[in-house]
């Protein structure tokens, strides 16, 4: 079955904190903010995330992301997208950002693999508006993006396979990260050693 995203979730922007905005009030409570910069691999980078200062109130609360939201770069020069992880704590994504919300939570899982696939991105991108340095891409635009949804026998088998699929690339990473560094550390030792002064006995 086909299905437009905005028949399975809702699409806004993210938090406008400019001007005399809302958002831009100063409040007690600590809250990380997400931004496109912030997306790496398709994942958001959690540590290094910019914080803000605000008052979590009837406008805010809204804004407040969820665990399998899904973060798209309304402004950018090309589409990344990332789902929101289950250890954001409060956050709320910026202005320059879209939050796709799913009606259900194995829906913002398959969102997410669709708009990182070759064919979602692509679907994105065309609907995105040139502007002078970035081009947009408005919220109505992503709603209206068809995507294919399977049935719900299937559906829980397949947020099986990608979260299994996501645990070994990540496991992959990690792997290859140990590997670089014992390499590079075993050259650069190397290197030290062989110009090292030979010591007369």
């Amino acid at each position: 079955m086909t299905v437009r995203i905005g028949e399975i979730a809702s699409v806004r922007s993210g938090l406008n904190r400019s001007g005399r905005a809302p958002g831009a009030r100063p409040g007690p409570q600590t809250i990380r903010v997400v931004s496109g910069g912030d997306i790496r691999d398709d994942r958001i980078v959690l540590s290094g995330l910019e914080t803000a200062a605000l008052t979590v109130d009837s406008f805010i609360e809204p804004h407040l992301l969820r665990p399998g939201d899904v973060l798209v770069t309304g402004k950018s020069t090309s589409v990344k997208a990332a789902l929101v992880p289950a250890d954001i704590g409060p956050a709320v994504a910026n202005s320059t950002m879209l939050v796709i919300r799913p009606r259900e939570p194995s829906f913002g899982t398959l969102i997410w693999w669709f708009l990182t696939s070759r064919r979602g991105r692509r679907e994105a991108e065309s609907r995105m508006l040139a502007g002078a340095a970035l081009s947009s891409l408005p919220p109505y635009a992503v709603a209206d993006i068809e995507m294919p949804l399977p049935g719900a026998a299937e559906m829980a088998g397949l947020v099986e396979l990608i979260e299994a699929s996501e645990q070994a690339y990540r496991g992959a990473q990690e792997a290859a990260s140990i590997r670089r560094e014992i390499v590079r550390d075993h050259i650069i030792d190397g290197l030290v050693r062989a110009g090292e002064p030979r010591r007369v006995k």
